[in-house]
Formats: C-alpha cells, structure tokens, sequence
C-alpha cells in the first residue's frame, strides 16, 4: 500500500496526525460487471435514394458515444458517423433536407452539420454556437426552410438557412438572466417563431426574423414556472398552453380560449412498411402498416447503452441502481451475477438519486419532479406500486432529492435542491410506516442541502450544504455550511463552516469512532466530533494528475475493517482514510475511476462504483 501524502493545515484546531498503516501489499483487480441498461433507438427519417437505397436514420446520444447512425432497410448495412470530435452533445437533432442530403445539429457547444449520403462525407456549417444543453424535438422549421434550435444557455438559438448554409446564432431573447432555455419553439404560417422560455418563470416571445423585433407575449399572471408547450396546427398557426389557459399565440399578443389540436406527422413508409427503432440487440424493427407485422433486419449496430447513473442499496441479495437520461432502475444479483433491466420505475424520469431498502421494498427518490416513492420489486409495476408520498416540484419548489437516510427516530432524511432558477432546499423527514412527508424550509436561507449523515448518540442528524441551487440560478451566499438538526426539537442545534470559503460540501460520513468526514467538493476535507461539537482537525489530499486537482467521494457505508473508501474520480485513485489517525492511503489507480459520480462498499467486500454505461467493482476488503 503506498501512503499518501497528507496536506495538513489548521486555524486554532488540532493538528491531524499521519501515520503510515502497516498493511501488506494488496493486488486490486477492477471488474466490468457489464451494461445494465440498454435501449431502443427511434428512427426518425427515412431516405431513398436510388444510388444507396432506402436507409432510416437516427441520432445517437448514449453513454460514451454521439453519432449519426443509419441501417439499410433491406440489407441491414450500418452506417455510423461519430460526432463526438465536434464534443459530445446531450441530443444530435437530424433534418432531411432531401434524398441525398442530411443537415444534423449536435457537438457541445451546438452546430450545424451537413452528411452527403452518396459520398458519406460529414462537414461543418457555419460556426458554433453556445448551446450546449438542447431538449429533442426542440427545433421549429419555417415556412422558408430555416432551421431554428432552442438551447441553454442564455436562452440562445441557432438558425440554419439551408439554402445558403448561413448560419446565425441569437442570444438573450429574454434579457431575464434567470430564464435560459428555449424550448420546443414553433413557427406559423406567416414565418412568425415563437419563442417558449423557462425555467424560474416561464416567458413565450414572438421573434419577426424580418425586421428583427421580439415580443414577450405572456401576461405576468401566466408567467408561472417552467415554459409554456406551444404547437402548430393544420390551420397553419401556433397554440399554446400555460397551466389550464389556452390561447393562440400571434406577433403581438396571446389569445386566451382558442386553441386547435397539434398537427399530426406524417408517418414515412416504404413500400407500405415503417422502419421503427432499432431494437436492445442492435437489430433494425421494421413494421407492415397494415399487418402490423415485424420484421427484424439484422444490424451489426451495437444497442444503446444508457450512462449508468446511482448505486445504492442491496435489497434481499440484489443492488439496485438507476441510468440516466432515461432513469432505468436495474439490479444486480450478488449470487447468480444477472444484471436487469427493470426499465421506468420512478416517477422521475431522468436518474433517481436515491434507494433505501426498508422492509419489502425500496424507497426512491428521483428527478425530474422530486418524486419519493416506495416500490415493491417482489410485486408487479402498478399505479400504486411504486407508491407516491410526496413530488416535491409542485409542494415545494424542489426537484433534487438526492439521499435516503435513516436515522436514530425511526424516520428518513432527503437533503433536496430546488428546482431550476431557484436558490434555497429543504430538508424532508419520511415517516416509512404511515408513508407520510414533512418538509423543513430555510434552516439555512438559499442554499441547498448535499447530504444527511445520522448521529444516533444524541438523536441528531449532521447536514451539508452548498451555495447552489437549481440550474440556471445564481448563488447569493459565498460560503456554504453544515449543521446538526435535533430530531427532537426539530431545529438546529450547531451549525459551523469547517473550511474556510467552501461553496459545496459533499457526502459526510460517520465512522465507527464516531467522527464525521466530509470534503469540501475538492481535495479539502474535515473531521468533526458530533457529540463534542468540535472540528478534530482539517485535511487535504495532493491530486497526482497534472493538473494537481483532486475531487475525492466518499463510500456512505463504512467498510467492515473499520475504514473509509472512497474515489478520487479526478486522478482515479481508490483510497481509504483510516479513522484511527485520520491517515490518507492510495490503495490503487485505475482509468475506469475518472469521472465516477457514485462509489459504495457493500457487504460483500466490494466497492461499486459507474463507469460510463457499466457496473464496476473492485474488492477493498478480502
């Protein structure tokens, strides 16, 4: 084992103390367990050319790949045009501009691109722009071809003339700082684009690419959070909805209590067959329009493959975790080593934080929505299995409800983030029998809480904080805190800032001693006495990369040897921290650690962590 060198540093506390652990060397082998969460790929064009054939289309964005991909219908032939040197966008948008020619928005940050199908050539249109968060779907076309995308941030848009291959990028259609998405803009008949916005309050803005003018057209009673859906009808203009009002949007204004249903797409067959997606073996789904048969086209694509998100708790042998983006719920059985993919289980359908095994099922917390639930895995998928205690958007402004913990009362804990534009968590205290919430608001004003840790000796629970809050907000407060709650009293008992101007502060743990470790979101980390109210002493670990930084997570379970694991998921570094003299080990590197957001020790001696779409481990204890 090679010891690492500890950065010590103190204002008036005690001096940590390094001493080298006399342990022997061990071998560390990290495992690919496998990808548990796979998925179908929509198509979403189709082209026929004579020269290459009919091919459908997609835009790829999974866990470590963004690509253009397409399938001959007939002889399965893959095409796959990697975007990632443009940088990995979280959505390739594609636009058929004729049998031969495609035109892709994608890269981070946002471009056009353009792919020649005869030839396979992909080149660049224009520069880009600064997008670099775009829904799918999220695009309108005018009645003169222009291509206009609605991104974040700066609540930008990017214009693609195709008949010129100009390009335009606008930014700050609203001059509001804290409104930075546009989303799923639409265009009428007369060339007018409507512009929706969000996500602290919610803006619609008519855009006359003419003259230039913009007008924000929502009354402040409608502008509400989030951003107004809008659509075009058959009638050639552009409805919307905000809440239960509907209106018609104009260049000048909003109708309220007209509306006309969505113009359907017209779905692209061939030969009276549909190319629908292609399936989780990476084989083409073709479907008869009439029969609704289905034919499999043997592809050599290999099937998406989600990022694997949260690990959390064993629950009657198996771990269970989510993806992201979808947010898939999946289990690992210790025993027979089979992965599953579960498929949607929570409410939120983007990652779930959190899973707490308690008595037949788990509780989850996920986002979007800042849904907690209960889900029995032993019984079938209902409308009341998983069952909703609480969505914390619409109760409370939140939407992150990032950890499960249970503490000495008998109840459970969820540090929360608001939702986006918005500064100021909560604290939500979950009764498991009556399957009841409360919420605790402002124990520390706008900001948002990291973490809960349980302080059993006096009924307490110690919470970290951050100066963030939702996406797109900005901060107020310059030095984040940590606090203890009495579960009693239902206040705050103590509260400090152990390390002089930290923003964040991540995961705490609790040790066999007693004491409490966190880090600072870095390098810099802490050791508190609960129960004597004092901080023990302060610490830093040295970064080996070149850069020298260093971003350590931190294991919430305690390995049963009585040490702290945990990640440097800069560096990929597996370390310990012994809490007998709060000494720092590096117990190995490896490349499959970098950018890891979880790592967990479990019962069985192992220590899992994500990499990308795969379920990893290595064993720290033997």
């Amino acid at each position: 084992m090679i010891k690492k060198k500890l950065v010590l540093w103190s204002f008036f506390l005690h001096i940590c103390i390094t001493t080298a652990l006399a342990q022997e060397k061990k071998e560390y082998v990290f495992e690919d367990i496998g990808k548990p969460i796979r998925m179908n790929l929509s198509i979403e064009l189709l082209t026929n050319d004579p020269e290459t054939g009919p091919i459908a289309w997609a835009g790829l964005t999974d866990a470590d790949r963004s690509a253009l991909v397409g399938v001959h219908i007939v002889s399965g032939k893959l095409i796959q045009i990697d975007l990632t040197p443009y940088g990995k966008a979280n959505s390739v948008l594609l636009f058929k501009h004729s049998e031969q020619v495609l035109y892709l928005f994608a890269g981070n940050k946002g471009r056009f691109l353009k792919y020649d199908i005869p030839t396979g050539k992909i080149s660049t249109v224009g520069k880009p722009g600064i997008g670099t968060y775009w829904v799918g779907g999220s695009y309108t076309i005018a009645p003169n071809g222009k291509i206009y995308v609605g991104t974040f941030p700066r609540g930008s848009v990017s214009i693609l003339d195709p008949a010129t291959q100009q390009v335009e990028h606008l930014t700050r259609i609203s001059p509001n700082a804290n409104v930075e998405y546009v989303i799923k803009p639409a265009s009428d008949a007369d060339g007018i684009i409507y512009f929706p916005m969000g996500m602290q309050h919610g803006e619609l803005w008519s855009y006359d690419p003419r003259t230039k003018e913009k007008k924000q057209l929502l009354p402040e009673n409608l502008q509400t959070y989030g951003a107004p859906p809008i659509w075009r009808a058959a009638d050639g203009k552009v409805y919307g909805k905000k809440g239960k009002t509907l209106f018609l949007c104009t260049a000048d204004g909003i109708q309220i209590g007209e509306t006309q249903p969505v113009i359907e797409k017209p779905i692209v067959a061939l030969d009276g067959k549909i190319a629908s997606h292609i399936d989780d073996n990476g084989n083409l789904i073709v479907v008869n329009q009439k029969t609704k048969e289905q034919t499999v086209v043997k592809s050599s694509f290999e099937a998406s493959s989600k990022l694997v998100f949260s690990i959390s708790d064993i629950h009657h042998g198996k771990l269970y975790g989510s993806s992201m983006k979808p947010g898939n719920m999946f289990s690992y059985d210790l025993k027979t080593g089979a992965l599953t993919n579960m498929g949607r289980i929570a409410r939120g359908g983007v990652q779930i934080y959190d899973l707490l095994s308690y008595g037949k099922g788990l509780f989850t917390s996920s986002y979007t929505g800042g849904y907690i639930e209960y889900f029995e895995p032993n019984r079938p998928k209902s409308a009341n299995n998983p069952r909703l205690l609480v969505q914390l958007h619409g109760r409370d402004k939140q939407e992150r409800p990032v950890q499960l913990v249970s503490a000495s009362d008998g109840k459970i804990y969820s540090p929360t983030a608001p939702i986006k534009g918005y500064l100021g968590g909560t604290l939500v205290q979950i009764d498991p029998v009556a399957l009841k919430t409360v919420t605790f608001k402002d124990l520390i004003p706008k900001q948002s809480y990291t973490s809960v840790t349980a302080v059993p000796e006096t009924d307490e629970i110690f919470v970290t904080s951050s100066i963030r809050g939702g996406t797109s907000a900005k901060p107020t407060e310059k030095e984040a805190w940590v606090f203890l709650w009495d579960t009693k009293t239902q206040k705050i008992s103590h509260k400090l800032q152990p390390i002089p101007g930290a923003t964040t502060y991540t995961t705490a743990v609790r040790a066999p001693n007693g004491n409490i470790y966190g880090f600072s979101g870095n390098n810099k980390f802490y050791v508190f006495n609960p129960v004597k109210r004092e901080t023990v002493c302060l610490g830093e670990v040295e970064g080996s990369d070149a850069s020298g930084r260093s971003r350590v997570i931190l294991s919430e379970s305690v390995g049963s040897d009585g040490l702290l694991y945990g990640i440097d998921n800069i560096s990929g570094n597996l370390l310990a921290i012994n809490p007998a003299d709060h000494s720092v080990h590096i117990l190995a590197q490896h490349n499959s650690l970098r950018g890891a957001r979880f790592a967990k020790v479990q019962s069985d001696g192992y220590l899992y962590y994500p990499t990308g779409p795969s379920l990893m481990r290595v064993r720290v204890i033997h």
